[in-house]
């Protein structure tokens, strides 16, 4: 199977590790103190990965009127840390807590500012300058960045629950409901070999799209294909894709399109069905009850429905299976490292 495919396949069961533990822990309570505090920015920041997952607590928190940015740490490091002072709550994402623009962010700020650290490692760096310290609680992955991403994703809704509602129980438990769906989504992977085997034939560039709760998603999974599979992956808002990107549609061309149930699902799938007329094809994933038109070049990925800023933690599966699939049809181990590695301690 080897070790990338052990690592996703192991994804709810770790998800599941790390729910307990904030249960069991007392952070829960300890998160849920930071409702109604007074501060004038909060800022989300981390690298890759570490960066997309908290695209859905962002969105979540504006949703609940609290204004908030999602920013990466190299941009914050050098162009936009003037804007962080004592009235600054900075949520600072990394897996190893060693990143170095994480790092050297640390070195150059006041202390006036609060920072909350997000890390699967409690002796690092980041987790020494944490005010409050939210563990990951997932083991060491042998391959790149799989279930320390999705406990991410759970990792920061749990917070901005807890801002927002001052409610991270509530989360925790429709958190919990999603368990059972992405045991139910990785059962399913045989059911859409024929779908990748169709797409991904003579797949010369992917293009992953979608709106709102799945741009972290559509991030990420642009990364993990250029990551895993060392394969060309493009990530389009798809609302931006029609203004300039759509010129590229042309037969050979081939999109994945994240179209989740909410305000943004019937544009989601008419851009399938507008590719697909334009000669390119799409695979549509979604939780959606739609109906799209037949045809030999758009693929559907039907998923179990959920609450839509929980979706990110299904909708990723169904692209790291893909990515697994297309390392095997290039002859690769699938999401080992040539020239970095999957803790990046230099800027350079």
């Amino acid at each position: 199977m080897g070790n990338y495919m052990e690592d996703v396949l192991s994804q709810p069961d770790e998800i599941g590790q790390c729910l307990e533990y904030y249960e069991k822990s007392g952070l829960l309570e300890k998160i849920n103190q930071l409702y109604g505090m007074p501060f004038e920015k909060l800022i989300f920041s981390g690298m890759g990965s570490s960066h997309f997952c908290a695209v859905g607590a962002g969105i979540f928190l504006k949703q609940h009127g609290i204004d908030n940015q999602v920013i990466s740490t190299g941009e914050l490091l050098y162009y936009e840390k003037e804007i962080l002072n004592k009235k600054t709550l900075l949520i600072l994402i990394s897996q190893s807590g060693e990143s170095a623009e994480i790092v050297n962010l640390l070195e150059q700020l006041s202390e006036e500012v609060t920072i909350i650290a997000i890390t699967n490692e409690t002796e690092s760096t980041l987790a020494s300058k944490g005010e409050l310290v939210l563990p990951l609680h997932v083991g060491e992955e042998e391959a790149v960045t799989t279930r320390t991403y999705m406990a991410s994703i759970c990792v920061s809704m749990l917070l901005a629950s807890a801002i927002a509602e001052g409610n991270a129980f509530g989360m925790m438990q429709r958190i919990k409901r999603c368990l059972f769906l992405m045991e139910k989504t990785l059962s399913e992977q045989y059911n859409w070999n024929e779908i990748m085997q169709k797409f991904l034939k003579d797949c010369p560039v992917m293009s992953i799209m979608g709106r709102g709760y799945s741009l972290g998603s559509v991030q990420a999974g642009a990364l993990f294909f250029r990551e895993i599979v060392k394969f060309p992956a493009m990530a389009f808002d798809e609302a931006e894709f029609k203004h300039g990107p759509l010129e590229m549609v042309e037969p050979g061309f081939h999109a994945v399109i994240f179209a989740p149930a909410g305000p943004g699902s019937v544009m989601n799938i008419k851009m399938a069905e507008n590719i697909v007329s334009k000669g390119g094809m799409a695979v549509l994933i979604t939780d959606e009850d739609c109906r799209v038109e037949a045809h030999e070049r758009l693929f559907l990925i039907r998923l179990e429905k959920t609450e839509e800023y929980l979706v990110p933690l299904i909708q990723i599966l169904p692209i790291q299976l893909m990515a697994d699939y297309l390392a095997k049809q290039k002859g690769i181990p699938a999401g080992t490292f040539r020239w970095g590695s999957k803790v990046m301690d230099s800027e350079i």
